[in-house]
């Protein structure tokens, strides 16, 4: 089904060769690796295509990003560079609406969908770089998602770039066609096993599909393996556009906003997935293992059994899954039967057009009438895939669900399932979009003050450094006012409430790159130590250290001042740049750029 290459490839003459027999001279590589859509997108959003990307987007989207709002108000940002997307997932309308008014940006209520839907049906553009705060992906538009720290939006907003890595890119080849009954999930699937056993080889790579095979894909299909392939780790993805990817566009409204993408010739790509959507099969993913129904069927995990046959007592599609074409298809399957009461299926549409769509043309009776529950967008679960429950979830494509449904609870394979496969046609009805979003670009009202109330306050203004620090453990397993037990699961905002706090430093064993800036964005020191022996109690006594800080020292002997003890102890701080030592002394970024 699927094949994956771990070596370069050329993409000539219409198929993928292995750089070892493609016989190619490095000046011939050279102008292939610029042959690609990846890089023709990239190269065109960032000041150079070295080592270090320095990427400018096209478009920001912000899901309930109060925090990164908060410091741009207090930065004294006038308006927004770039169009910018504030998403209201729960209940920031207020203050996210009065950020739109106040810098030019596009305030987007909830109810109407996912920020993904959005982004496809009326902002993303074909040769597009977009970033996001959440999930999101554009790929089969044939425009690039990348999905930013809050504090890499903060660099861009204050700086004008986000600079990171050049990654590794992948061609997705896709040939032959879909049997009915298979959907986008069992390929995400399929493809997802192959990546695995190949020891997660797309995991922080671009991807770039293309291939015969797409063609036969719908757009609904192609957005929904866009999003289910996220599941591999990757770092962006992006697809060759054709007729259906225009028509799309003309159906929303945007002819414009099409552009013709395809790699040129010859094209070279750091590694391949060829996946043959012929040999396809429905697929079931259980926790970390990844099989077909069919094998499932032969061997069910028990605790998914009931009377020894695997069974469905709850199942939900929902968000980029839960498309106009996948529940046609879902209606289709369910027609004139019901799901009975021992199994519940509930659905959240992918946006309010596409509930509309489902209502004109009648699928939304159908699906009410078997049984299936729906629900208007309220905010995502977490969950971004269809999912089972019978004591432990997981993954199918809709299609399956629709037939174990069917089944009066028992998983089934929707494989050669008997169903009308041709539906009504999609007619994209604006209406709803037009009544409820608000958008300010190019009409920034900048005399207007954000709407802080009692949830969301103001950021303060951070001291500076202070000369010397003393910081008290409250807790035996390192509860300090800075000390950080597990970096990884510090988050870019927990630094910005230790910082309301009054920290000024933070303690733990090491420091990932990425939280080190931005602890020390936020004027917090980022201090690691070898051994934790500090006790319920103890008071660190850092003497000069802004002097030493100014100096760029990279050790700091710090006294640890105990109930019955007094010692000296090396903390390290590390190398500082002349930059990063000026931001720590001010108190912080915001201060520096609030000044300048």
């Amino acid at each position: 089904m699927v094949k994956i290459i771990k070596q370069g490839v050329y993409y000539m003459d219409g198929r993928l060769v292995k750089e070892s027999e493609a016989f190619m001279t490095s000046d011939k590589k050279e102008v292939a690796e610029k042959n690609t859509i990846t890089y023709g997108i990239l190269s065109a959003h960032s000041k150079s295509m070295g080592e270090t990307l320095a990427l400018k987007p096209d478009g920001v989207f912000l899901s309930d990003q109060t925090d990164v709002l908060r410091t741009l108000d207090f930065v004294g940002m006038k308006e927004f560079s770039v169009p910018t997307y504030l998403f209201e997932e729960l209940f920031d309308g207020d203050f996210l609406r009065s950020a739109a008014k106040k810098w030019g940006g596009v305030f987007l209520p909830a109810h109407l969908g996912t920020t993904g839907a959005y982004a496809c049906e009326q902002a993303a553009k074909s040769g597009q770089l977009l970033f996001c705060s959440d999930g999101l992906t554009c790929g089969a538009l044939g425009a690039m998602t990348l999905w930013e720290e809050e504090g890499d939006l903060l660099r861009f907003y204050t700086k004008g770039s986000v600079e990171e890595p050049r990654r590794e890119l992948l061609a997705v080849y896709l040939k032959g066609k879909l049997r009915k009954g298979v959907g986008p999930t069992d390929v995400a699937l399929a493809i997802l096993q192959a990546l695995k056993k190949a020891g997660n080889f797309a995991e922080g790579k671009y991807l770039e599909v293309f291939g015969a095979g797409v063609s036969g894909l719908s757009m609904d299909y192609r957005t929904a393996l866009d999003n289910a392939l996220d599941g591999a780790g990757i770092h962006s993805s992006v697809w060759a556009t054709d007729d259906k990817t225009r028509e799309y566009f003309e159906a929303h409204l945007r002819a414009e906003d099409f552009k013709s993408l395809a790699p040129l010739q010859p094209a070279y790509y750091d590694g391949a997935v060829v996946a043959d959507l012929s040999d396809i099969e429905p697929m079931i993913g259980v926790g970390e293992k990844i099989v077909t129904v069919k094998e499932f069927l032969e061997n069910p995990a028990e605790k998914f059994t009931r009377d020894g046959r695997a069974f469905l007592s709850a199942a939900a599609v929902e968000d980029e899954y839960a498309t106009y074409e996948t529940m046609a298809e879902m209606a289709e399957i369910l027609r004139e039967k019901q799901i009975g009461g021992e199994t519940v299926c509930t659905f959240l549409p992918y946006s309010k057009p596409v509930t509309l769509a489902l209502a004109e043309n009648g699928y939304l009776n159908v699906l009410l009438r078997a049984g299936v529950d729906f629900n208007e967008f309220l905010n995502t679960s977490g969950e971004r895939d269809a999912d089972f429950v019978w004591g432990g979830s997981a993954r199918l494509d809709a299609r399956t669900i629709a037939a174990t449904l069917a089944n009066g609870g028992y998983l089934a394979s929707a494989l050669g399932l008997d169903y009308p496969k041709r539906i009504k046609k999609y007619k994209f009805d604006p209406a709803a979009y037009e009544s409820r979003v608000m958008s300010f670009v190019g009409k920034a009202q900048k005399a207007v003050p954000l709407a802080y109330d009692d949830e969301i306050s103001p950021l303060p203004e951070f001291p500076p450094l202070p000369e010397s620090l003393e910081l008290s453990v409250d807790g035996e397993e390192g509860d300090l006012a800075v000390l950080i037990g597990d970096p990884e699961d510090y988050a870019w905002s927990y630094a910005i409430e230790d910082r309301e706090r009054g920290a000024f430093a933070a303690l733990s064993g090491s420091f990932p790159e990425k939280l080190r800036t931005h602890l020390i964005d936020w004027g917090i020191l980022p201090l690691t130590y070898e051994k934790f022996d500090f006790k319920e109690g103890d008071v660190l006594h850092l003497e000069k250290i802004a002097e030493l800080v100014k100096a760029g020292e990279e050790r700091i002997v710090a006294k640890v001042v105990g109930k019955r003890r007094s010692k000296d102890i090396v903390l390290t701080l590390g190398k500082l740049t002349a930059e990063e030592r000026k931001i720590l002394l001010t108190g912080g970024k915001n201060n520096l750029v609030r000044n300048k």
